[in-house]
């Protein structure tokens, strides 16, 4: 399987509901202290490549906005749900540009950022390969993309897929796209240069070849050369 077949946009609509569901039920507070601990270190080793004026683009940043901590000025934070989240936690979020839409079409000049940081974010959009092409378009050529997400074993990815092309109406789960490692690795390639790899954890899940793994990439724009990639 090459590309995903985009979900629907009543199924996407379904899952941001659902998203904001578990918000009115869990605290920022807790996935704060755990993005501190294990991404926030990752995020500063790279945006220290970058001056203090440099800009950074936050998507599907939710209510905890982790970019906020890195010491570069111009920030701009975008998640569709952006406006609920003001309401839901007034005076939580930082200061910055917010923009409160999808990342499929982003209303910014191309090559306007110096990082993009996406974390936990591409399976839970409406259409990645769209969100990749427009990340592209607004990294600036010396730019650094980070992408934090969830993969799947082969099997587990591809019985998701199936059912979401085939009963998506019974597909509960908030996350419409399920990645395997090779799967994302093949995303990001017709893109970008993987640079880094970083493992955060394995998941716990009882089904046996269910295997899932919290995944950091490190990405750069793609100039027709290849890397070696270096797993951590």
């Amino acid at each position: 399987m090459s590309k995903h077949k985009p979900i629907s946009r009543n199924r996407w609509n379904n899952s941001q509901n659902k998203t904001i569901e578990r918000w009115k039920k869990h605290s920022p507070n807790v996935d704060r202290d755990e993005q501190e601990r294990n991404l926030l270190p990752i995020l500063q080793r790279y945006a220290a490549q970058y001056p203090e004026e440099g800009s950074i683009l936050e998507i599907g940043c939710g209510p905890i906005c982790l970019s906020q901590y890195l010491p570069q000025k111009n920030k701009t934070y975008l998640d569709p749900l952006i406006d609920d989240f003001r309401r839901q936690f007034p005076g939580m979020l930082p200061d910055g540009e917010m923009i409160a839409s999808t990342a499929e079409r982003i209303n910014k000049p191309a090559e306007s950022f110096d990082m993009v940081i996406c974390l936990n974010t591409i399976s839970f959009s409406l259409n990645p390969e769209l969100i990749m092409h427009e990340i592209e378009r607004i990294l600036k050529p010396s730019g650094t993309l980070i992408v934090d997400m969830r993969t799947h074993s082969p099997l587990e990815a591809r019985l998701h897929y199936l059912a979401e092309q085939i009963s998506p109406y019974l597909c509960g789960k908030t996350r419409p796209y399920y990645y395997s490692l090779t799967g994302i690795r093949r995303t990001l390639s017709r893109h970008f240069r993987i640079k880094e790899e970083i493992k955060q954890r394995k998941l716990k899940i009882w089904i046996p070849f269910f295997k899932r793994e919290q995944m950091v990439f490190i990405c750069s724009r793609n100039d027709g050369h290849r890397d070696t990639v270096t797993p951590s």
